[in-house]
């Protein structure tokens, strides 16, 4: 009886031995999946942050090469939230609830999101065409409109105090205030945030270059031939501005800059926050579920 009885405790004990040991091993493999998907959880809050800091000095770089790898930084960081995000979904498979199984799929939705703007947002970033247009204004531009006065200057230092003198002064006057007032024009055509602003400069811009070249045609027949080369430097110089004005309108229209900015302070906030929000409350749910677990 006494062996019988040490033989049914020692199985009992074995039992209890065993079915604690597989408690103990699955307690231990639920605390190292809650670990682990807190760290990638973690580690994806940062990757997002980091392409987003990337993101805006992207936007706010004014140069197409820091813009172009400030981009790429952006994009190497959202790619690693893509990665984490594979790992994390093996995890969530192997135990999860049907809130973490929710929030995953609500990440999935504001993630695809997030990155469709930045497709759109980045490729704007690197473009730099109001930086372009702005540069080549107050560079090439300012040029144009220095050798376009000084030529007409020249030009009406001839003129004395007879009628035909006054109506040459008057005609240097106007051609050179429209000079001036197209390349102020240039600034707010630049700076504008959307068509109907840049219509009406551009409208602006069309009638005063069309004082100038009415004013230039007018002035081939009063300037004496003394003065013929200094009008002819004034009309090469106009050129150039008008030239330079042309690209200026053309760059500006496409407001790469603005467009980039207002996407990156508007929409892409918006979406980046509920993104994170959502991994917030993702690692939450993973913490709690492991607290529970534990009583």
């Amino acid at each position: 009886m006494l062996l019988l009885a040490v033989l049914l405790l020692g199985l009992v004990l074995m039992w209890i031995s065993i079915k604690y040991e597989h408690i103990n091993l699955g307690f231990k493999d639920m605390i190292g999946i809650m670990l682990k998907k807190t760290e990638i959880i973690s580690r994806m809050r940062a990757s997002l942050l980091t392409s987003v800091d990337a993101e805006k000095s992207a936007v706010m770089a004014d140069t197409d090469e820091a813009s172009r790898a400030f981009a790429d930084q952006s994009r190497q960081a959202a790619d690693a939230v893509d990665r984490d995000r594979r790992e994390l979904g093996l995890l969530v498979e192997k135990d999860h609830t049907e809130r973490e199984m929710e929030l995953l799929r609500e990440f999935d939705g504001c993630w695809t999101e997030l990155r469709k703007i930045d497709q759109v947002l980045l490729e704007l970033a690197v473009e730099n065409t109001n930086i372009k247009a702005a540069n080549l204004s107050f560079g090439e531009g300012s040029l144009a409109l220095e050798r376009y006065e000084q030529a007409l200057t020249d030009v009406k230092r001839s003129a004395s105090s007879s009628r035909k003198d006054n109506q040459i002064s008057d005609l240097v006057c106007n051609a050179v205030t429209a000079g001036l007032k197209i390349h102020y024009l240039q600034a707010p055509h630049i700076a504008a945030a959307n068509d109907d602003q840049m219509d009406k400069i551009e409208a602006d811009i069309k009638h005063q270059n069309d004082l100038i070249r009415s004013s230039l045609s007018t002035l081939k027949h009063l300037v004496p031939k003394e003065k013929q080369a200094s009008l002819r430097q004034a009309e090469a110089a106009y050129d150039e501005l008008a030239r330079v004005t042309a690209e200026v309108i053309a760059l500006s229209r496409q407001n790469t800059n603005i467009k980039s900015f207002e996407l990156s302070v508007g929409r892409k906030r918006k979406v980046t926050a509920q993104c994170d929000e959502i991994l917030i409350k993702l690692e939450e749910g993973v913490r709690s579920k492991a607290f529970t677990g534990t009583r």
